[in-house]
């Protein structure tokens, strides 16, 4: 993942690939997309895509770049819908060209979501997402489910709901690159 910290949280010691990751967050720009950036920087040295559905706002190029992200194996697209979102993000899996797949859906379904982790794991890509909903507590078929939100300038709390080969885990802090202990 490019964080120790979350590293020892995560199973298998990093992002596993073939697997649905869903981050929640009280609110856009709580350092969400953050946790992904190291990932997202040896990704995009792939001559594979990087597929952003339904982002937020426009990823900023100058930090994507400083992060090493090469932006030029980006794809955004903007659905009209869910539907078209939803459809976006599985066919973006099951194609073969893109390395990573990341999702804000407007809505949450767990048939849908089953849908983008079977395609994921299929493919052995990369899937996360950052629903623009409330938390479903009741469960969901992603591998992973993650809360992250903002400490301080450089620091995020991260608490792990459910993971695959193991139980939830406390919630702990992570620095994010800038931050004086990093």
């Amino acid at each position: 993942s490019g964080y120790p910290r979350l590293d020892q949280e995560l199973p298998g010691q990093g992002w596993q690939s073939g697997q649905v990751c869903e981050i929640w967050h009280d609110a856009p720009g709580q350092g969400e997309l953050s946790l992904i950036l190291p990932a997202l920087a040896t990704l995009s040295q792939q001559p594979r895509w990087i597929l952003w559905v339904g982002p937020p706002a426009w990823p900023c190029g100058t930090a994507l770049v400083n992060a090493g992200v090469r932006v030029e194996r980006m794809l955004l697209v903007h659905p009209r819908n869910y539907r078209e979102a939803i459809w976006c993000m599985e066919e973006g899996l099951r194609s073969g060209h893109c390395s990573a797949v990341l999702g804000w859906p407007q809505e949450w379904h767990k048939n849908h979501i089953r849908r983008l982790q079977v395609a994921a794991a299929e493919q052995h890509n990369y899937c996360w997402l950052w629903p623009r909903t409330h938390f479903d507590s009741s469960g969901s078929p992603a591998a992973l489910r993650l809360g992250v939100s903002r400490t301080g300038l450089h620091q995020l709390q991260v608490e792990c709901y459910k993971r695959r080969g193991g139980w939830p885990c406390k919630a702990f802090t992570i620095d994010l690159p800038g931050s004086s202990s990093t």
